[in-house]
């Protein structure tokens, strides 16, 4: 058992979220941040919320998506249902970026996510021309 043990720890830090730097970090809400960055999906998606309440007064959902995203990808539920929520807000312009938001509609339809396709043609309708332009070229670039 003595050397299962430090195997055990040495497997830990290798594989996956980084959990030893996680218990430096503070307990609570407060070290959500702290383990987001070091690999927690839960907290991932906590402050992916987060960064998505304060878009709602701001506009700008670009640090929720880039949670949200990491949460997704990391396979945690809510990373999913809140990369939903803001396409669903991009959809609508709710974002301060219309062109960064249809990037992101147009990812996710790319990506089988289907039911999106009625929230980029309401994106589109209240688009400037220039936007739409920039859209079209940045989609042809990826």
């Amino acid at each position: 058992m003595k050397v299962a043990a430090p195997l055990i720890a040495l497997a830990l830090l290798v594989a996956g979220p980084s959990y030893a730097a996680m218990e430096d970090c503070a307990r609570g809400p407060e070290g959500n941040l702290c383990k987001a960055e070091n690999g927690d999906p839960h907290a991932m998606y906590l402050i992916g919320r987060e960064s998505y309440d304060v878009a709602r007064e701001t506009g700008d959902y670009s640090e929720a998506y880039m949670w949200a995203a990491k949460a997704r990808e990391a396979g945690f539920l809510g990373g999913r249902m809140l990369f939903k929520m803001i396409h669903l807000q991009a959809g609508q312009g709710e974002h301060h970026d219309k062109v960064e938001a249809h990037g992101w509609i147009t990812k996710a339809l790319a990506e089988g996510e289907d039911y999106l396709v009625p929230w980029k043609r309401r994106l589109e309708a209240i688009m400037t021309q220039e936007e739409l332009d920039a859209a079209r070229r940045a989609e042809i670039e990826n």
